[in-house]
């Protein structure tokens, strides 16, 4: 099995934060992800109202929020055009935000002590069980999760059935840190990225813009001491752009 490139493409340094009235500015490229340890925030609820508080002038009290047919949140009255979505998993959380273009994410620890094999066959389409079970042993465990991060990301950012619309898309992993999708129906624009940004952990983010653009990735730790960090992992893998 060929290993994805570990090289960066759109990174932090490339694309200093921009602010407007003292709020951070999202541009239709822009792509945040914003992590944190369970340690240094109280909830998951209070980690996405910090977050989303440096976008616009709301106390992250008062951020109001609906909930779609399927069970994502959305912003209720926000001031200016914000989409998000928040993971969690193990001891860390997650959240990306955008300027208003649906976005998922998804993070899971890569437990080595999971029956990987059982869970695809029952959740993966059929290729993609085959593919899993072509790979080394040391393999497999990371690249089922390559999978599922990208299955539940894409399920997220449509705001889908979870357990109902894992083998309604179908990935392969290819070299050079490419990501193919091998079911029809997603368009042109559809973007998804695999990041290395924990280790033990597989994250993965589906992005979808109206028009081909290239997304301008940026990562940042938060906790509730407001302090902010900028990181800068690799992105392993993405779709290609034309």
């Amino acid at each position: 099995m060929t290993e994805l490139s570990a090289r960066p493409f759109s990174v932090s340094e490339r694309y200093p934060v921009r602010r407007q009235a003292g709020r951070w500015f999202l541009d239709e490229r822009d792509i945040h992800v914003w992590r944190s340890s369970r340690e240094q925030v109280s909830s998951s609820d209070a980690f996405k109202r910090r977050v989303l508080s440096r976008y616009a002038e709301v106390a992250p009290e008062d951020w109001q929020f609906g909930v779609g047919k399927q069970g994502k949140p959305y912003l209720l009255d926000a001031p200016c055009a914000l989409d998000f979505n928040v993971s969690h998993s193990g001891e860390w959380l997650v959240c990306a935000v955008t300027a208003g273009t649906p976005v998922g994410v998804d993070v899971e620890e890569a437990k080595s002590t999971r029956d990987v094999m059982t869970l695809a066959q029952r959740f993966f389409r059929e290729e993609e069980v085959a593919a899993l079970a072509a790979c080394r042993a040391a393999e497999q465990c990371d690249r089922f999760y390559d999978l599922w991060t990208l299955k539940e990301a894409a399920v997220k950012a449509r705001g889908e059935q979870l357990l109902f619309g894992l083998d309604s898309r179908g990935f392969a992993l290819a070299p050079p840190a490419g990501i193919a999708l091998t079911t029809p129906g997603d368009g042109t624009t559809a973007q998804y990225l695999l990041l290395d940004l924990l280790p033990g952990y597989r994250l993965a983010i589906c992005w979808l813009p109206e028009t081909q653009l290239q997304a301008k990735l940026q990562v940042f730790d938060c906790c509730d001491s407001g302090a902010v960090r900028a990181q800068q992992p690799p992105l392993r893998a993405r779709t290609p752009q034309d």
